[in-house]
This record gives structure tokens, C-alpha cells and sequence, in this order.
């Protein structure tokens, strides 16, 4: 208010508003690293509930997961070579020699190859027998697993519509999950790992393996001895008539030629005769030796299998890695709740 008669002062001119401090966020563009770390800050809630949540999740489903056991087992095939084969001599003379792949060509014994067992242990009928074996691992530990008593088929609780699909199935189950099998050729020894939640279990189903290559080998090798000793007994009963055959015909001429050294003829024939039974009865004693040794391997039930580790007692428990799942899932969680939080920023800033 002005006192009367006196003008009043000229209003002050008008001052431009002074620029306003704006944030560094302002002229950063959307998606920088500050502006991701802006709003994490302001979603920290939601970024340490999803990987907590997460979290807890993989510990639920981790905690009561069961352990799985491993059995291993080595062996390496030590099967004597026959001495009754054609080639079975050559065989041994190049063994003493120190050449073994000339005598595994000589033995005529392809299915002596360390590879052939690591293909046996695989094929259908040791997968069949396996399966359908019964076995009694009921009597575990603390910390071997779960009591078990059945077939393979019911360990892995197999839906099919047939018996006969359950075993497939439960054959394809144990080759590609629970069986692992390797071969060394240079050494000939064939490992195999059998893998379950079943301490005793694993070690059932390895030795029944073993059991399985060694009953196959008996079996083939007895097989095949009583083949070639049926062959061998007729040669030999062959050759025993040849020679006798051969003996009555010396005998004969001697009777009829009493003195025959004046007549060049007459011995010539007697030698000839001679020789004749002389080849005739080294053929008679090959031919009975090998008769004798066919005999004495289609009886033979010694083991062809050496088995350098036996899966008793080497059942190791193979480790769950509860805390690089926890770990990893909390990572994961973190990569999520990041996601989601600049996800839930952009569509705020869009509408």
C-alpha cells in the first residue's frame, strides 16, 4: 500500500523461471544399465520373493529325491584253447611265440574278442534274463536305498498292455538308463556299471551279468565239443577199420609170401603194404587223440571269465548335487525376477 499523493514504483520486469535440475535419468535412453538398475531397486520386493520362491521349489523337489548306486565290474575271458581243432597246434606255437593276434586268427575263436562280450552283454537274451531274473535285495542298510524283492519289470514299475512289452520296454529301460558298458581292446577287459536306488540291488543285477557271460561261454564251448566229438568218434571208428583193413592185407601177403627177398616185386609190394599201414595208423592215433580231447572239453565246467573287480562291495553312492541345484536354481530365480521386473517397467512406462 502506497501513502497518498506519491506514485507508486514501476513493477519489477518479469524474470524468466530459472532451468529446472533435471536427473541424469532423464536423458538416458530407455533399456541402459541405469535405468535396469532403477527399477530393480524400486522391484526389490518381487526380486527376492521369485528367487527365494524358486528356490525353496528346488529344495522340495531335491531333499527327497533317492540316491542312485553304481556297481562296477571288470573281467577279461581267459578261455583255454582247443587243442582238438584243425588249427588248435598253430594256435598254441604262436601263444608261446608272443604273437596273440595270430593266434586268435589260428583258434578260429572270433567270439574270444573282448568286444564280442561287450556286445554279448547287451544283446536281447542277456537283457531278457536279466529282467525276468528274480531278486532279493530287501535286506539294506540305512543308507542303501529302498528294500526292493522282484523282477526287474516290477523295479521299474512298467505300463504296458502284455507281459511280453513289459520285459521290452524294461529291456530298453536297463540298455539305455541303468547299464553302461565299455570295452578296452588293447587289454581285452570289458567294464560294466550298473546303476539303481538299490545298493544291493546293483550289485545283484552286475554279478548276474557275469554269471550270464560265463554260462553262455560254458555252454558254447560244451557245445561245441560234443559237435566235434560226434565228428571225431566217427573218423576215428573210420580210420580204426581203415587200419585193420590195411593190417589184414599185409598179413595176407605175408602168409602167402613166405621168402620173398629173391623177388624185387615181391618186396616192393611188402613195402608199399607197409607204408600204407604205418600212415594209416598215424592217421588212427590223430584222429583218437582228438576224439579224447573233444571228450574231456564237452565235460569241461571250469570258468572262462576272470573277473578282475567284483561288483560286491564296490557299490559306490553317487553324489545328489543338492547344492549346485540350489545354487543354480537361485541363479535362475535371479535371471527371472530380473526378466519379469524390466518387463513390468516397460509396459508401466508404455501405458
Amino acid at each position: 500500500m502506497t501513502a497518498p499523493g506519491r506514485a507508486a514504483p514501476p513493477a519489477a520486469p518479469d524474470r524468466p523461471n530459472a532451468p529446472r535440475r533435471l536427473s541424469a535419468y532423464a536423458f538416458a535412453p530407455p533399456g541402459t544399465l541405469e535405468l535396469m538398475v532403477a527399477a530393480i531397486l524400486r522391484r526389490r520386493r518381487l526380486m527376492i520373493t521369485i528367487p527365494l520362491t524358486i528356490t525353496a521349489l528346488a529344495i522340495i523337489a531335491v531333499i527327497p529325491r533317492p540316491r542312485f548306486y553304481v556297481a562296477r565290474a571288470a573281467f577279461i575271458a581267459s578261455e583255454p584253447q582247443s587243442m582238438s581243432g584243425s588249427l588248435g597246434a598253430l594256435s598254441s606255437v604262436a601263444s608261446q611265440l608272443g604273437v596273440p593276434a595270430l593266434s586268435a586268427i589260428a583258434s578260429s575263436s572270433s567270439t574270444g574278442s573282448a568286444q564280442f562280450y561287450g556286445d554279448l552283454l547287451t544283446s536281447a537274451a542277456v537283457l531278457q534274463a536279466i529282467v525276468t531274473t528274480p531278486y532279493d535285495a530287501s535286506h539294506v542298510g540305512p543308507f542303501d536305498g529302498r528294500p526292493f524283492r522282484g523282477t526287474l519289470v516290477d523295479y521299474l514299475d512298467v505300463k504296458a498292455k502284455t507281459p511280453t512289452d513289459a520285459e521290452l520296454s524294461a529291456m530298453k529301460t536297463l540298455a539305455k538308463s541303468l547299464l553302461v558298458v565299455t570295452v578296452d581292446r588293447p587289454t581285452g577287459v570289458v567294464r560294466l556299471e550298473v546303476k539303481t536306488k538299490n545298493r544291493q540291488l546293483s550289485a545283484l543285477i552286475a554279478r548276474r551279468l557275469l554269471d550270464l557271460t560265463n554260462d553262455f561261454n560254458l555252454v558254447r564251448r560244451q557245445t561245441q565239443a560234443g559237435a566235434e566229438r560226434e565228428f571225431d568218434a566217427k573218423r576215428t571208428q573210420a580210420a580204426a577199420d581203415t587200419l585193420r583193413a590195411a593190417e589184414a592185407t599185409l598179413a595176407a601177403f605175408r602168409a602167402a609170401n613166405i621168402d620173398f627177398s629173391r623177388s624185387p616185386q615181391l618186396g616192393a609190394r611188402e613195402a608199399e603194404l607197409q607204408r600204407r599201414v604205418t600212415m594209416d595208423q598215424q592217421i588212427y592215433t590223430t584222429v583218437a587223440q582228438r576224439y579224447e580231447l573233444a571228450n574231456i572239453e564237452a565235460v569241461r565246467n571250469t570258468p572262462v571269465v576272470t573277473v578282475l573287480d567284483a561288483p560286491e562291495g564296490l557299490v559306490e553312492a553317487l553324489p545328489r548335487h543338492t547344492v549346485a541345484i540350489v545354487l543354480g536354481a537361485f541363479v535362475l530365480g535371479l535371471i527371472i525376477a530380473a526378466v519379469v521386473v524390466l518387463r513390468v517397467e516397460r509396459i508401466a512406462a508404455a501405458t
